[in-house]
């Protein structure tokens, strides 16, 4: 039986979260679910909220780990290691927007595979040859079951497709290049590498195991501009660094080049690993980084959340803000966000709001303050408070100074991770609480959101009277949230 929930009006707390209970993922992930209580579990469906147009974080309502994501259909779809008796049972969840989430039941049983029946971990699953092939972990095989839907039912093929090399051949992970060869990545400590032939069902060539500095399981792997970029896991998946580095390869079986880290814990947020990674649909540039995390000290209990993953002017993965908003609602006719939107330069911050009596409001320093401020709202003065210089930093964000004499940069109050936070002025640093991305949102109109949170600059309340105080909240589509940048 399926089961919807709509994203309602904040997050659900992460006190509430903790109390879940979660049957794991791997060695890993072994704790069985036979005493999850599926009543209290639908019960918890309404109240995993999202946060207006935004997704939230986490983005599913029972605890799940190392998720995989497609799109198919007009849909996306996230599966999770299994849950059920022993870790037996995948399910997939579908969404049309990111925001609503629907859990499909169970896509593969272990009880119906052959050749084993427990520890059903981390799934990739891939669309081809007009069929959907579910790549899996089950009692430390590698299998794969075909369907002719991205819910299934998937059939396995009757023996696992392979063992691998090392003492863990676990978290598959299946690439289709532009040519057309697919590849099979695994492996906990040992990375094997494999070609796929044309049936997607069985190997060929040599298994090579180049991998990468620090590499420990949880391969992934996307092309972008003729660059292979593969992203893995670091560290034990109960260690509170549990995180996500990656390499680069001119050649989808390597040799890579290390380059950095993708994931670091935030606050009460530990353990963000085991990513995938999907190009928003009709999009050249925009990227979704899915993966899983934890808040609870019980290290089963983890939850599947969603951010956006950007690259530099090189090249780079930018190291991605873990959020408690997530991503804007994507789906059927929502746009594709580009980068630079606005040219470098000088320029007043109008909001689409005005004053009950018709004037425009701007973003402002309150009495042209020199030192660290808050900003708000005020109609429109010669002060040199609202005047903002705009540098694009070439990495999809920008810098925004203040002109007043001593230059102070619009700011996220700490970095604040939910909605609600300050917006003020302070001192210059090279921070993601001063890195601001600029998305048109049509008519002239955009919206400013904060690396830091995925939170935008609002209006707080939608208070049309000059002094309002500007805050971070998430994205709702307001006029509060609505802005212009105009000559000064």
């Amino acid at each position: 039986m399926k089961m919807k929930w709509k994203a309602e009006t904040q997050l659900i707390t992460y006190a509430f979260i903790a109390a879940l209970t979660f049957a794991a993922c791997s060695e890993k992930e072994t704790t069985p679910a036979n005493n999850v209580n599926p009543d209290a579990a639908n019960e918890r469906v309404a109240e995993t909220n999202a946060l207006g147009l935004m997704s939230g974080n986490p983005v599913l309502p029972v605890p799940t780990a190392d998720p995989d994501i497609l799109y198919a259909n007009g849909k996306y779809y996230i599966y999770p290691t299994a849950t059920g008796p022993n870790a037996s049972q995948f399910h997939a969840y579908s969404s049309t927007d990111l925001l609503n989430w629907t859990d499909e039941g169970i896509v593969l049983d272990l009880a119906n595979v052959s050749w084993a029946h427990v520890d059903g971990w981390a799934p990739a699953v891939v669309a081809r040859n007009g069929q959907y092939y579910f790549y899996f972990t089950a009692a430390k095989k590698v299998g794969v079951a075909v369907g002719s839907s991205p819910t299934g039912p998937f059939v396995d093929k009757g023996s696992a497709l392979a063992t691998g090399d090392g003492t863990d051949p676990i978290d598959p992970m299946v690439f289709v290049d532009t040519d057309g060869q697919a590849y099979m990545y695994w492996g906990n400590t040992t990375m094997n590498i494999q070609r796929l032939n044309n049936d997607m069902i069985s190997l060929t060539g040599t298994r090579g195991h180049n991998k990468p500095s620090n590499y420990f399981e949880a391969p992934y792997v996307i092309k972008r501009n003729g660059i292979y970029y593969l992203m893995y896991s670091i560290n034990h998946f109960g260690n509170d660094d549990y995180h996500v580095e990656y390499a680069t390869s001119t050649n989808p079986m390597g040799p890579w080049t290390y380059k950095g880290r993708i994931t670091s814990p935030r606050g009460a947020i530990k353990g963000p690993g085991h990513n995938a990674v999907i190009r928003k649909p009709g999009c050249s540039d925009e990227y979704l980084f899915v993966y899983h995390r934890r808040t609870s000290t019980n290290i089963h209990q983890r939850q599947t959340a969603i951010d956006r993953m950007f690259f530099d002017a090189a090249g780079n993965i930018m190291p991605v803000s873990i959020t408690n908003s997530g991503v804007t609602q994507s789906g059927a006719g929502t746009p594709c966000y580009t980068s630079d939107p606005v040219p470098n330069g000088q320029y007043v911050i109008r909001s689409k709001m005005n004053t009950t009596s018709g004037a425009g409001l701007y973003v402002d320093i309150a009495g042209c303050a020199v030192d660290n401020a808050d900003v708000r709202t005020w109609t429109r003065t010669n002060c040199n408070g609202q005047k903002w210089n705009l540098t694009y930093q070439g990495n999809g964000f920008y810098k925004i100074i203040s002109e007043l004499p001593n230059h102070k940069s619009l700011d996220l109050d700490a970095c604040g991770i939910d909605r609600g936070a300050n917006i003020h002025v302070w001192d210059v640093f090279a921070n993601d609480c001063q890195l601001w991305r600029i998305e048109a949102a049509g008519d002239g109109w955009y919206r400013i959101m904060s690396k830091s949170s995925n939170n935008v600059l609002d209006i707080a309340d939608g208070n049309p009277a000059p002094g309002a105080d500007i805050r971070s909240w998430n994205w709702n589509g307001t006029d509060a949230q609505l802005w212009r940048f105009e000559a000064p």
